[in-house]
């Protein structure tokens, strides 16, 4: 679930999402969404309810589309109709959002309803070419023609009745070939009894019959044969006049299907927030930022251990620089600060036991690490470009977030570029940033920079093991532990000991001692194991075999003859 919230229709999601994509810079427009999200959460019933209701609505958007351009089919309209039965409910249960009073405002389409509501079948079928989606008693016409289909054969054997008694003939028959079409079947025996004045026409003689027509078979002939043809001609007409009354009500379609999205996101954003436990957001004048056991909206819903964290930043406080351990969290809180401004900025409740915070113009991030090959820019690049971005654009009033600038290139290059960064972001930009780094030297500038503060992941060591506590606290690190980190992925043993050994003598700022490449092939703690596999080695027969000659090399080397 996460930021995404609950929504329960398609539309309510597409709006969601753009809500996500640009949050509001008006802190009077993020009120009235906060005030209905109360309202909503503190009205379980009422938000309950328009849960239900919003669960049978369909994409009136994408419908309205399909009217519009006569492409609807019958389910279309089907579940237009089952939409607009739940529209009317939907708008009386939000009366209750006194921040939206527009809600009020709109049509809820009801008379259309009524015209619609009846016209379609249950279950219509997914083609219309054979007809039988038009519901019965919608109109008397196309009932009249269906009872002819359906009753064809009733109606035929009426007729047969009627004329076995009207000439005495009592096995007359009625049949049908695709020939001559319907005909009445006389033998023989029995022609004599066919008389002028019974109007009969003779068809075409057999063996020991004749067949025959007459005036009332040629009608009810005509009335069967065009009967399904006209029901399904009648059923396009009425469903073409059906769609041009909807289409007259397009606006009003579009109206409600804009109030329907609004209450879905509000419904789920008050439905996140009651069940994640999430809190109102205040936005303040000044530029402080005060955030107290602040969660990672995803993570903090699948990983029950999740660790929350405080991000406070006074107005004299411009950049954090937060150094520790890979895998300590600093990514992670980076992501969770950023996804907190998002939420608090679209109107949402927050994970977080209290928030305060300024209203941000745009939010910069440089994380991860990515590439575009095709356009020939490298990881690096790419780092560089999103930097530049930050840099160009950013105000005061932004939010960036850099991680890990300049690691992917040589120690000095990055250090020089992280920190000539930070003196650029310190002293021309001066909006809030959260910069983490693992050159520790950079946490040194906190001395000459006054609106820079250190901050660090906090970690436990016991006896050359490190325990990950996941909490951002006040200064600096005091090392990276990466070859703990190293470790932990499980890489060779003697590779973690050579490391160690070839940190210690670059702190001591020593030159590196070379050893012999055969100790990396050989654990000296593991020496049985290694003589048993080369004892092994030794044993296997060595077999020879003759050399293929390989046909590209003569063939390559061959002149061509004349």
């Amino acid at each position: 679930m996460g930021i995404h919230g609950s929504y329960k229709s398609a539309q309510g999601g597409r709006l969601l999402r753009e809500w996500i994509e640009a949050p509001l810079l008006s802190v009077g427009e993020i009120t009235a969404r906060q005030d209905a999200v109360q309202t909503l959460l503190d009205q379980f019933l009422i938000r309950a309810s328009l849960q239900d209701h919003l669960s049978s609505i369909y994409d009136l958007e994408r419908l309205a589309a399909r009217i519009s351009y006569r492409s609807a089919s019958p389910r279309d309209v089907l579940q237009l109709s089952a939409s607009l039965e739940h529209a009317a409910p939907i708008l009386d249960l939000a009366s209750c959002l006194d921040s939206f009073p527009m809600i009020q405002e709109v049509d809820n389409c009801q008379d259309l309803y009524m015209q619609i509501k009846d016209a379609i079948v249950a279950e219509p079928p997914l083609s219309t070419k054979d007809g039988n989606y038009i519901a019965d008693g919608y109109d008397a016409e196309l009932d009249e023609v269906r009872r002819l289909v359906t009753s064809s054969d009733e109606a035929l054997m009426e007729l047969e009745a009627r004329e076995r008694e009207r000439t005495g003939i009592k096995n007359l028959k009625i049949g049908y070939n695709r020939v001559f079409g319907y005909y009445v079947e006389v033998r023989n025996s029995q022609l004599s009894q066919i008389t002028p004045d019974l109007g009969y026409t003779q068809k075409q003689t057999l063996a020991n019959s004749a067949r025959f027509t007459f005036d009332e078979l040629k009608q009810l002939e005509d009335k069967i044969l065009n009967a399904q043809e006209r029901k399904i001609v009648l059923e396009e007409e009425l469903f073409s006049r059906l769609l041009e009354t909807i289409k007259s009500r397009l606006a009003d379609l579009h109206q409600l299907s804009k109030a329907l999205s609004l209450i879905d996101v509000l419904v789920s954003l008050a439905d996140l927030a009651a069940m994640q436990g999430y809190e109102r957001p205040e936005f303040t004048q000044t530029r402080s930022v005060e955030i107290v056991e602040g969660r990672h909206p995803i993570l903090d819903e699948r990983m029950p251990s999740f660790v929350s964290n405080n991000w406070t930043m006074d107005e004299n406080c411009d950049i954090c620089l937060i150094t520790g351990p890979n895998m300590g969290g600093k990514s992670t809180w980076l992501r969770q600060n950023a996804l907190i401004v998002i939420m608090a900025q679209i109107g949402s409740f927050v994970p977080a036991r209290k928030a305060k915070l300024p209203v941000f113009d745009r939010i910069f991030t440089r994380i991860g690490a990515s590439d575009d090959l095709l356009q020939g820019k490298s990881t690096f690049m790419t780092e560089m470009m999103e930097a530049n971005n930050a840099l160009r654009h950013a105000t005061k009033n932004s939010l960036i977030l850099f991680d890990e600038i300049g690691r992917g290139t040589a120690t000095y290059d990055g250090m020089a570029l992280a920190r000539a960064m930070l003196e650029y972001l310190s002293g021309a930009i001066g909006a809030k940033t959260l910069f983490s780094t693992h050159y520790h030297e950079l946490t040194e500038l906190e001395e000459t920079i006054d609106n820079l503060r250190n901050v660090h992941v906090d970690v436990r060591e016991n006896k050359g093991k490190i325990e990950f506590l996941y909490r951002i606290v006040e200064g600096k690190a005091d090392k990276s532990y990466g070859i703990h980190v190293a470790k932990l992925a499980g890489l060779p043993k003697i590779v973690i000991n050579r490391a160690d050994d070839l940190l210690h003598e670059f702190e001591a700022d020593s030159p590196a001692s070379n050893i012999p490449s055969s100790l990396f092939v050989m654990d000296p703690e593991d020496l049985d194991r290694m003589a048993l596999i080369e004892k092994f080695r030794k044993s296997i027969p060595t077999v020879s075999r003759p050399k293929k000659r390989s046909t590209f090399c003569i063939a390559s080397s061959r002149k061509p003859t004349s």
